[in-house]
């Protein structure tokens, strides 16, 4: 006879065991925690355990915070040390670049309130007074940081969820797992079979082949990773007080102490990847063969800054396998498709992360999403797309540059391309220059003739600048084509299909041929999902959404689709693409796409503003057309299937010649955007928001009746705690892009979600979340540029264009 439990957890790590804990103190203690040999075994009992907080994105931070106090509960609650140690740290910078990027790092984090300080030489040297600090042009002290010993805290863990109720069992190796006709999984043991409603995948180095038993491919890769611990040193002990973690900041090491010596830890400068194929079912509590010669170069830099690492001796080497998602970001949350099937795999920094991780995946089983947003390591960031031969390259591309900086607006050609339209390579000759998004290439700028089709990176304005500049000033007085490939697109239809997007959204659906904007909204009132919804002929609906977050929101459908519901979804967004015209003359150019009606089909009478149309356009028999624009300007998406793409858009060129046509990237529309004040997704809007903050409030029809989310967002709307307005920035050699403070009178009162340059307006600007007190139009605030002060004003209202005359044409 099976045992029926409410959550099984596979893997008995510090993954594993935070969840498990998380669960149990989260009063679900009808759970198991099965691990296949020993706890803390795997990659969990070789780790560095260091810890620290500052980090991007904001999540992330917020649960490494998170995970550091918890050891200190963790301690209060067993009466066991953890071997603990807050001893602070700093990471040194070498050149005014590096200084530029701790700067920024700093600043991103005050947000969060998590302390850190520049340090002057004379405190490095009182801090370690054998430190070389002759290169050193600048240090960030985080007074927070600091390590722990790894078995103690699992097992820390795990008693305190063995307290709370939970069950662990050791040597229980899972070998199949199954999902049942009744929703639940079904669990195989030597031992025996259990069955759950859920099932967490925390199995560590072994997670790709527990993953696969349900038939799952996670996008992971196993690679060596090497730290040694030196022998006692003299200078250590004459220490009054205990050594702090140093690091280089771009140089690929961290360095703290350990018992007598020094413990350093390299990220080598050629990964080399471990077990491929699979992790080898009786690897335990080993070692790999070790390779010093790898980590000559970070070993030569760190003695520069500490030059007795140079003369101690060697007392061990560790060279151990950690397994890694493609951008080294954990993967978490439920996977698509599989009900009740959770991932909580690819932890890098474990101890790091560990408590954070165990405390979101809880949330998203007890209650059905996390607290905050964790959309950069939610697993269904990546799609099929992302298989072995992606990881392989992208994971060793971001090992091998750990610690690197990463500047504004940066792309990463490692691993590319994956995926591309059949109109790649006309843009190309064009002077596209690409990005990615969910494994698509997406045209950022268009080089001009004579400029190097190509980004080059700095913390000021790049070389791109004038190019997008010039490609927004063609918007407003001509005519921009804008490939639209990588937005997503939802086919829902049946009879059933009005009143189930009239329950799910929180805005109006409109009525057949028109298109509305709504929100879509989490039980729990945060924004989940913005979509453009258009009715079409019959029970037919096109949502138009965020690609990136395309895999996120079909998960939402499955939760939100009740058995046997008259409803069809499809995912169209890889089998179509899209085109964008904007501009006072796109309305002409499409007059000369539109068959015989010519312009009589494209005016306000057959197509007006936030109207969609089916329409047989030259090059295109089976378009989708939406009079809309997030340019700020008139036009027209038009959406159809990816094998019209090439044709459709050679004709569109062809026509649009003396009309001035420019094909744009996705840096103007974003600039053009934000002299609108328009949210984007993944900036503005995300699950930390609700509706109220953004101003997406005035798109929610609260008098529709009951919609998800409906109650829980009005709660907070009583108290909202800081609204999205414009900054228009005295900056002439740089512009905010995300994350700056801002200051009024010294105070902080806010952070800047994106910025850019406007091309009509020619201003600086930003978007920024600013405390309601702090808001005024014209008030004068401070916001830090590249960790500077810049004078900006707050405006209320778009910089362009704020009653919508040109939108509408």
């Amino acid at each position: 006879m099976s045992e029926h439990f409410r959550v099984v957890v596979i893997g008995g790590g510090v993954t594993g065991t935070s969840v498990l804990y998380h669960l149990a103190r989260a009063g679900w203690r009808d759970c198991i925690l099965l691990e296949r040999s020993e706890l803390a075994s795997g990659s969990s009992w070789h780790a560095a355990g260091s810890l620290f907080a500052l980090t991007a994105p904001s999540s992330a931070a917020v649960l490494q915070r998170y995970t550091r106090e918890l050891y200190g509960v963790l301690e209060a609650e067993g009466g066991q040390a953890l071997g603990y140690h807050r001893s602070g740290g700093f990471s040194i910078a070498r050149t005014e670049e590096e200084v530029v990027r701790q700067k920024l790092l700093q600043d991103r984090c005050r947000r969060n309130s998590i302390p850190s300080e520049f340090i002057s030489v004379e405190e490095m040297r009182r801090l370690v007074p054998f430190i070389d600090t002759r290169r050193v042009r600048a240090a960030l002290y985080e007074p927070d940081k600091g390590h722990v010993d790894p078995s103690s805290v699992v097992h820390a863990l795990a008693r305190g969820a063995r307290l709370s109720g939970a069950t662990i069992r050791r040597h229980t190796p899972v070998t199949a797992t199954r999902r049942l006709a009744s929703g639940e999984w079904e669990v195989t043991t030597p031992a025996g079979t259990l069955v759950a409603e859920h099932v967490v995948n925390a199995a560590g180095l072994w997670a790709r082949e527990v993953a696969a038993q349900a038939g799952i491919r996670l996008p992971l890769m196993p690679v060596e990773h090497h730290y040694l611990v030196t022998e006692a040193i003299p200078e250590l002990a004459a220490l009054g007080h205990e050594m702090p973690n140093v690091s280089g900041a771009e140089a690929n090491w961290y360095c703290r102490r350990e018992g007598q010596g020094l413990l350093l830890g390299a990220y080598e400068a050629t990964c080399v990847h471990w077990a491929e194929a699979g992790t080898p079912p009786d690897f335990g509590h080993e070692l790999l063969p070790d390779d010093l010669a790898r980590i000559d170069a970070n070993l030569a830099d760190a003695i520069e800054v500490l030059p007795v690492l140079g003369t101690a001796g060697v007392k061990r080497v560790i060279n151990g396998p950690m397994i890694f998602s493609p951008d080294l970001a954990p993967l978490l949350g439920p996977w698509p498709g599989q009900r009740n099937y959770h991932c909580a795999a690819g932890v890098m920094t474990g101890f790091n992360q560990g408590g954070g991780v165990g405390r979101v995946v809880a949330e998203w089983i007890t209650e059905g999403e996390p607290s905050l947003d964790v959309t950069a390591w939610d697993v269904a960031r990546f799609g099929g797309w992302a298989g072995r031969g992606y990881t392989r390259v992208r994971s060793g591309y971001f090992y091998e540059h750990r610690s690197h900086r990463v500047y504004p607006g940066q792309q990463f050609a490692a691993g590319r391309p994956v995926r591309m339209t059949p109109a790649h390579a006309e843009l190309a000759r064009r002077g596209a220059v690409w990005g990615e998004s969910f494994g698509l290439e997406v045209p950022l700028w268009f080089a001009r003739p004579g400029e190097e089709p190509a980004d080059r990176y700095a913390w000021g304005r790049q070389n791109w600048f004038d190019a997008v500049v010039a490609e927004g000033r063609a918007v407003a007085e001509g005519v921009g084509l804008f490939a639209i490939a990588s937005y997503s697109r939802f086919l829902v239809a049946g009879r059933g299909a009005r009143g189930w997007l009239d329950h799910l959204l929180a805005g109006r659906i409109p009525a057949p041929g028109r298109c509305a904007l709504a929100p879509m909204l989490s039980p729990k009132g945060r924004l989940i999902g913005d979509f453009t919804v258009s009715a079409l002929e019959g029970d037919r609906f096109l949502l138009v959404g965020s690609g990136a977050a395309q895999r996120i929101h079909e998960r939402w459908f499955d939760l939100g689709l009740a058995a046997g519901a008259e409803v069809r979804i499809d995912n169209l967004s890889s089998a179509w693409t899209g085109l964008h015209l904007a501009g006072p003359r796109a309305r002409a150019l499409m007059a000369r796409v539109a068959g015989p009606a010519g312009a009589a089909a494209v005016d306000d009478g057959a197509l007006p503003f936030m109207a969609n149309r089916a329409m047989d356009l030259d090059g295109c028999p089976e378009a989708v057309v939406l009079r809309l624009s997030f340019t700020g300007e008139a036009g027209y998406e038009i959406h159809f299937p990816l094998a019209y793409e090439q044709a459709f858009l050679a004709r569109l060129l062809a026509e649009g010649e003396d009309l001035g046509l420019r094909p744009a990237g996705m840096r103007a529309l974003m600039w053009l955007r934000l002299e609108k004040g328009w949210p984007s997704w993944g900036l503005e809007l995300s699950p930390d928001y609700s509706p109220f903050p953004p101003g997406l409030d005035r798109f929610v029809r609260w008098d529709k009746g009951e919609f998800v989310g409906r109650a829980a967002a009005a709660a907070l709307g009583e108290r909202i705690g800081e609204r999205l307005v414009t900054l228009v920035v005295a900056a002439t050699d740089a512009d905010c892009w995300g994350g700056e403070s801002v200051f009024r009178a010294g105070e902080h009162v806010g952070y800047v979600t994106s910025g850019g340059f406007g091309p009509r307006t020619g201003e600086s600007l930003a978007l920024a979340y600013l405390r309601p007190a702090a808001i005024a139009d014209g008030a004068a605030v401070e916001v830090l540029v590249k960790g500077e002060a810049r004078p900006a004003v707050v405006r209320t209202a778009a910089r362009y264009d704020p009653k919508g005359a040109r939108l509408r044409g």
